[in-house]
């Protein structure tokens, strides 16, 4: 397993599953999926109809689980109340604030099967690349290969890069992407456009995005950084030219929410699905204490903390408090 250097380590870990794809030995994509209940995209649903959005155009629908979904095109004669059969084709998008995205959907065919949309195992199984399970009982290759790291630009939205940086934000209406740095304005954006076509591959950003390299003033140069940035870029997208005051905006199929959109979300979530991480693989025996803060431990709910007992044959409890530590066995 050492030697694995291309393909996708795959992690089914307790309330989230993970996926590292890794090119010749280098992280160049990481995929996350929570236990969120919410529906995936391509999963087929029977829903109820809700209201209209806009007249004859749109509408809402309630899916089983009690979710809305935004219904575009709205089929004729369909009236409140009625049961329709959609497709959901953008996953529900969660927002700093609590402020949520309604998932996307289109009519379906009646005749459709009922389906679940494809879960993170058969989309990267799809790719035709290979997939390799690890599990919390072997050598961590997620660490090893640079997963840390990737999670924490993706929480800032901070990624540095020699001579300069991309600083990653998230607006209701796009992804922008600001450049910044010491260097040139010519040198900066050329180096930055690598690093832009890079990190919309790696965190799945998807959508419309918009870009802010330095302003060049000639339209070679200017040609030059967008050729740099196709050479780099592995994802199916569109993308503008770069105009005089350095703006270039790209637009591509939007599935799901980015890995940024995903670790912005809720930072007790983030911490209390680490913790859990850490707990699978520390090495200790007999009961095992969760020392969290109390935003914390209100996220560890009783399903994971069973599934974190089954798998290390320990009993588990929480304790709130002001640290974060795990105590029990040799861990102390």
């Amino acid at each position: 397993m050492a030697d694995f250097a291309n393909g996708w380590l795959y992690e089914a870990g307790i309330g989230e599953n993970r996926a590292l794809r890794l090119e010749n030995g280098e992280l160049v994509q990481i995929r996350v999926e929570r236990a969120d209940g919410s529906a995936r995209a391509g999963a087929v649903i029977d829903a109820k109809f809700t209201r209209q959005w806009v007249a004859g155009k749109s509408g809402i629908v309630t899916l089983p689980a009690g979710q809305e979904a935004l219904l575009q095109p709205l089929p004729k004669g369909l009236t409140e109340g009625a049961s329709v059969r959609v497709e959901i084709v953008r996953a529900a998008m969660a927002e700093r604030g609590g402020q949520a995205k309604r998932a996307k959907a289109r009519p379906a065919d009646i005749d459709s099967r009922l389906c679940d949309g494809p879960d993170l195992p058969t989309e990267i199984g799809a790719t035709g690349l290979p997939v390799k399970q690890v599990h919390a009982h072997e050598p961590d290759l997620f660490s090893q290969h640079g997963w840390h790291e990737a999670i924490e630009q993706a929480e800032t939205g901070l990624i540095d890069f020699e001579g300069g940086s991309l600083l990653i934000s998230l607006t209701p209406a796009m992804t922008v992407i600001d450049v910044d740095g010491p260097l040139a304005p010519f040198e900066l954006a050329k180096r930055a456009a690598k690093e832009v076509a890079l990190a919309l591959v790696r965190f799945d950003i998807g959508g419309n995005i918009g870009i802010d390299f330095p302003t060049l003033q000639a339209k070679a140069e200017r040609a030059a950084v967008t050729a740099i940035f196709d050479d780099h870029m592995t994802g199916n997208c569109e993308r503008t030219a770069i105009n005089g005051f350095g703006f270039m905006q790209v637009v591509s199929r939007k599935l799901r929410p980015s890995l940024l959109e995903i670790m912005q979300t809720s930072r007790a979530t983030n911490v209390a699905l680490k913790l859990l991480r850490q707990a699978e693989r520390d090495q200790g025996t007999g009961a095992m204490r969760l020392l969290v803060h109390p935003a914390v431990a209100n996220q560890l709910t009783s399903p994971w903390l069973e599934e974190l007992a089954k798998q290390t044959g320990r009993t588990v409890s929480v304790e709130p408090q002001g640290a974060i530590s795990i105590d029990g066995g040799s861990t102390g």
